[in-house]
């Protein structure tokens, strides 16, 4: 089916279908078809109940093949609410009456596990087998409110009215939409179309954003996520956003650090999972904000802008105390606060003000007499030294609306963001506000999330054009690579590898003509981090010394963990360098492939100071996250201290995010550290790990 026939019968059905509709209105089988009629749906209702000759007033049928016998055909879109074992009957009823998309409301299905997943893998199959698009199981419904049409349980539909408008919404939450309409409906803020997916079996993100992006009731698109399941489609259809000029602002769970011990390398701790959903984001060109509030009141900011040039920020009150909850939060995000300009002090002097300077451009009570508020938003909206201005107001705003909200919605229109934070609750000056175009904000909080949020956010990134790597795993089984099989693996990438040797372990004999002092460390699959495990000598000066340490970093390794297998002794020369880096690669459970760059060591984790970014990276992208990484301004020239091979360390970081393009699966490889020399001479791994999926 084309993408605009799988539009009109999503968002604007001729006719839809209720599997297991039911004759009272009051219950959650009863409630779509009586939203349906209490919101004007002109279209057809076609209730499937094999128990009943009528629903609520419309004639009923056993089918929706008998319904199309008797003349009742055409549905576009079914909504499935049957119990879970009459699904994929009713599922192979409506692809085979030509249905083109079902929404499934009935539950139990991949999220109760592998027998849940099996079963919800044959629904789709037969929806597929039919030309049928799924969205769902555990969805709560579809909503389009310029059509309108609002086949969902959700019991916010018992609104009398409910606030149409231009955003579309996405969530894998179907009880948020009732949550995004309710506290919409409370700002003036309107919606087109309302999306609830659920378990994402066919439909998911991706293609319904694609959807939104060419929906001409939609401007911008938000997104409430649990998670990524195919970050690759997601990305897509952002790109697709932002060429349309539709920004995608996206609230998604999961910042905290649970998760992380499922990582075996320093990297995949350092990444994430959050840092690498952020890197995704990012890239992507969505705009990721840290509160709900935010997901609702920052469209209005964002689409009534233009890009912005900077980060700085010019924050006018005639509160501040009001003014100071914005100011330390903006800071906060890393923004710069910028003191009045020249060109305000001068304006202002006409009314007799004197400013002072500090960085909160603070006109006290003087700044509600006439003219005072709009002179001072006149400059700072012209002035090229700011970037966005947040216009905070005091009591005024709750009783004396035209002295400070008045000159804020009649503010000249720059194209600069401008973002209004009212201290008391005012909710005539809000929706005042709202009417004249300028994003308002309820909460100091938001206010700062979405200002940070539209001046970091980027155009997505170019996606680079690097050839598929050639690396050789033949007859590796799923797991860890032992360090000689991993660093093969480096050197297959290209990533130049110290000279070593390996033992067969402690009892071996050690040649002559090593170049000392030399590092020794045990060759095992099953020991990843092998300095927690002692199994890593460094500094060696002699023979002597090495004999002895190899007796040592055996037992260590033996006592530490008795039933890894050693399978040698790893031996080579110690490197001097410029910095120490680790360098990772995984494959993120939501994210997809990420590269990772920071400080070296065993310390690695406790900085957390490390660039992330989906792979691959070019060179370039390389180097922006060498810029990104705080510790590495040590290579770059910091206080005239030697300059590392910058251009060395950008190729390492590509070569090995290639591993994204790799036939074999990689799950994690890393690199630490990976010494950078000065200028002019390379990097070098010394140490090397590489785990591979089925």
């Amino acid at each position: 089916m084309s993408e605009r026939s799988l539009a009109d019968a999503l968002l604007r059905p001729d006719a839809v279908a209720i599997y297991g509709a039911s004759g009272d209105p009051g219950k959650n089988t009863g409630r779509p078809q009586r939203f349906l009629k209490a919101h004007g749906y002109a279209g057809r209702v076609v209730p499937i109940n094999p128990n009943r000759d009528e629903v609520q007033g419309v004639p009923a049928y056993p089918t929706l093949a008998e319904a199309n016998a008797k003349g009742a055909g055409g549905v576009e879109q079914a909504l499935i609410m049957v119990p879970k074992r009459f699904v994929l009957a009713a599922v192979e009823d409506c692809a085979a009456a030509g249905v083109k998309v079902a929404t499934i409301y009935s539950d139990g299905f991949a999220e109760t596990g592998a027998d849940g997943m099996a079963e919800q893998q044959r629904i789709v199959a037969a929806a597929h087998a039919g030309g049928m698009r799924i969205i769902g199981p555990n969805s709560m419904g579809t909503i389009d409110l310029n059509t309108p049409m609002t086949l969902s349980i959700n019991a916010i539909l018992e609104m009398e009215t409910l606030p149409a408008g231009r955003l579309g919404v996405i969530s894998q939450s179907g009880s948020i939409l009732g949550a995004m309409i309710s506290r919409g409906a409370a700002r003036g803020i309107g919606f087109s179309s309302l999306l609830s997916i659920g378990n994402e079996a066919d439909l998911g993100v991706g293609e319904l954003m694609e959807i939104l992006v060419d929906d001409g009731n939609t401007d911008a698109i938000l997104l409430f996520m649990e998670g990524i399941r195919d970050a690759a489609a997601l990305g897509r259809a952002a790109r697709r956003a932002h060429a349309a000029g539709k920004p995608v602002i996206a609230y998604k769970l999961g910042r905290s650090d649970v998760g992380r011990e499922l990582a075996v390398s320093h990297s995949g701790a350092v990444a994430g999972p959050d840092a690498a959903i952020d890197a995704l984001l990012r890239h992507h060109g969505i705009m990721r904000v840290d509160m709900m509030e935010t997901l609702l009141e920052l469209p209005r900011l964002a689409l009534g802008s233009e890009p912005a040039r900077g980060k700085r920020v010019a924050v006018v009150t005639t509160t501040g105390g009001g003014a100071a909850m914005v100011v330390d939060r903006l800071g906060a995000s890393g923004l710069e606060l910028v003191a009045a300009p020249d060109r305000l002090h001068a304006r202002l002097a006409e009314f007799g003000l004197d400013l002072g300077h500090g960085r909160l451009i603070d006109l006290t009570m003087a700044g509600t007499r006439e003219g005072v508020y709009g002179a001072a938003l006149e400059v700072l909206l012209t002035d090229d030294g700011i970037d966005a201005v947040v216009a905070v107001v005091g009591s005024s705003g709750q009783f004396h609306p035209e002295l400070a909200v008045a000159p804020i919605v009649a503010a000249p229109k720059t194209g600069k963001p401008l973002a209004a934070f009212i201290a008391p609750d005012a909710p005539e000056s809000l929706a005042g506000l709202a009417a004249g175009g300028v994003a308002a904000f309820r909460t100091p909080e938001a206010c700062a999330d979405a200002v940070r949020t539209l001046l970091n956010h980027e155009a997505p990134a170019s996606i680079p054009d690097l050839a598929r790597p050639e690396i050789d795993i033949a007859g590796a089984e799923p797991g860890t690579l032992d360090e000689a099989r991993s660093r093969r693996v480096m050197a297959d990438l290209g990533i130049p590898v110290s000279r070593a040797l390996t033992l067969s372990g402690p009892d071996a004999d050690i040649p002559g003509g090593l170049s000392y002092p030399v590092a020794a460390k045990v060759v095992s699959p099953d020991l990843p981090h092998k300095t927690e495990a002692g199994a890593v000598a460094l500094g060696l000066n002699d023979a002597a010394a090495l004999k002895t340490a190899m007796a040592a970093i055996w037992a260590s390794a033996k006592s530490y963990a008795p039933d890894a297998r050693l399978e040698g002794i790893l031996v080579e020369p110690m490197v001097s360098a410029v910095a120490e880096v680790l360098l990772g690669y995984r494959l993120d459970a939501e994210a997809g492939p990420v590269v990772v760059l920071g400080m070296g060591g065993v310390t690695t984790e406790i900085y957390e100071d490390a660039a992330v970014r989906p792979a691959p990276v070019d060179e370039a992208q390389a180097r922006a996250m060498i810029a990104d990484v705080k510790g590495l301004a040590v290579i770059r020239g910091y206080r005239n201290l030697p300059e590392g091979d910058v251009a060395a360390l950008a190729a390492a970081v590509s070569a090995l995010s290639r591993l994204a393009l790799a036939d074999a699966k990689v799950l994690e490889a890393e690199i630490n550290p990976l010494m950078v020399g000065r200028a002019g001479t390379g990097v070098i791994a010394v140490d090397a790990l590489v785990r591979l999926g089925a």
